[in-house]
């Protein structure tokens, strides 16, 4: 943690006389994470514009998020104090003063006292529709020439809606929760926490401990941090959730509208942040719906995926498997788009927000960045039936690790990404979601 001591706090501000026309945050959290740091947290306060951060006494940040980190912290008592700042300017006074102490195990580990668990998730509106309300106030998209909305989160609440989401990769519509079984995908490093579960053990486990959805009023971002609970160097690709969890590197989250909303033609789209971070792989994509049970061809197309290390390139595609049945994967085939899968505009993409999409039409697939086409597909395959939305934030796996010249990071099989530097200089990345919305044509 670096300040200055120039922002000693005067006692003056604790003067209970003075007059506030915007309130302080409630609900204040700590989570420890990994070594000697503590992610702070607050509920957002109405008409708040920003937030002066307060850590044991000393100003330490003006910031618009809901969060502040505070690393190297010394064994003791550590305390968070916010303020509200309103968009005229005014200050409030300060919040209620959450005091977390901080100690070390007989193994140097980190341990902290826990805060009380927060507030139980209030969705982005009352409604428990596909459509969020918000979006139908905005004219271009009800006036898009051509399609009608039918699904849609502009994320302007404070939690997930889970009326739309879930908040689980459910890879075949049978791992990852759906037995209260998780498989490690493309040899991925993070563990994903759903807090949306409705298994007990993962909840009171992991999902009370870490949140990785973040919200500010205006969008969401799913963050990965360092794995608190791995103990494990084991390498299972599947098991229980105790054993997977403590083999993962790190922690994030995935969306997916599984069994609440999947359609077939149309228009897919969401304005999106990624990240530039080594190691991180964002993805918006579309995914089948039905189980391998079912006799599924399965059908997957990738609207926007990226590697952190390069974040100037962005890649689309189009898979499906034919044969599968219950006890056979399929036989896959892999369809780049036109004229290629992999855009390079000579722009970092993760400097700013940009709208991912595809135009889904028979036998016809557009992909598009901010508009633009960028790549075409024509192609029956397409056609066989309807996809659910998919956004997360992997880390790590097969394709990060491949050589340079397929996208990876191209190093030696001993040095594989994560490796000890990786660890000590990953930095919680997120991938930030401004809005999803997806229409049907007319």
């Amino acid at each position: 943690m670096r300040f200055s001591p120039t922002y000693l706090l005067p006692l003056v501000l604790l003067t209970p006389t003075a007059a506030y026309s915007v309130e302080p945050p409630i609900n204040l959290r700590a989570i420890p994470i990994g070594d000697s740091s503590i992610r702070w947290e607050w509920q957002a306060a109405d008409d708040a514009a920003r937030y002066e951060v307060y850590v044991d006494g000393i100003r330490v940040s003006d910031t618009s998020n809901l969060h502040f980190f505070s690393d190297s912290l010394w064994v003791g008592e550590h305390s968070l104090m916010v303020k509200s700042i309103g968009f005229d300017g005014s200050t409030s006074s300060f919040s209620n003063t959450l005091i977390q102490h901080v100690v070390r195990s007989e193994n140097n580990d980190l341990l902290s006292d826990r805060s009380p668990a927060a507030p139980a998730p209030v969705a982005a509106s009352n409604d428990e529709g596909l459509i969020d309300p918000i979006s139908l106030t905005l004219p271009d998209v009800v006036d898009k020439p051509g399609y009608d909305l039918v699904f849609s989160d502009e994320f302007n609440g404070n939690s997930l809606n889970p009326a739309r989401w879930n908040a689980q990769l459910r890879w075949d519509g049978e791992f990852n929760g759906e037995r209260y079984e998780y498989r490690v995908i493309n040899g991925e490093n993070q563990f994903y926490v759903n807090t949306l579960s409705e298994d007990e053990e993962h909840m009171n486990t992991i999902a009370t401990e870490y949140d990785p959805f973040e919200f500010d009023g205006s969008r969401l971002a799913i963050r990965a941090i360092r794995n608190p609970f791995k103990t494990s160097d084991q390498k299972i690709s599947y098991g229980a959730l105790t054993d997977v969890l403590k083999q993962q590197e790190f922690l994030s989250g995935a969306l997916t509208t599984y069994d609440k909303f999947s359609r077939r033609y149309g228009m897919f789209e969401a304005r999106i942040k990624i990240p530039s971070h080594v190691g991180t792989f964002p993805a918006f994509w579309l995914h089948h719906q039905n189980t391998v049970a079912e006799g599924t061809r399965k059908t997957e197309i990738d609207i926007m995926e990226n590697l952190g290390h390069a974040p100037w390139y962005i890649y689309n595609s189009f898979h499906y498997f034919e044969n599968v049945s219950i006890s056979y994967n399929g036989d896959a085939n892999s369809v780049k788009p036109q004229p290629s899968g992999q855009f390079y505009a000579g722009i970092d993409y993760s400097e700013d927000y940009h709208v991912y999409a595809v135009k889904w039409e028979p036998g016809y697939i557009a992909w598009m960045i901010d508009g633009e086409v960028v790549s075409e597909l024509y192609n029956d395959n397409a056609d066989y039936e309807d996809l659910y939305v998919l956004l997360n934030l992997a880390i790590g796996g097969y394709w990060t690790n491949f050589p340079a010249n397929a996208g990876g990071l191209g190093r030696e099989p001993s040095d594989f990404f994560p490796n000890e530097n990786d660890l000590n200089q990953f930095a919680n990345p997120a991938l930030e979601i401004d809005y999803v919305r997806v229409y049907a044509p007319k």
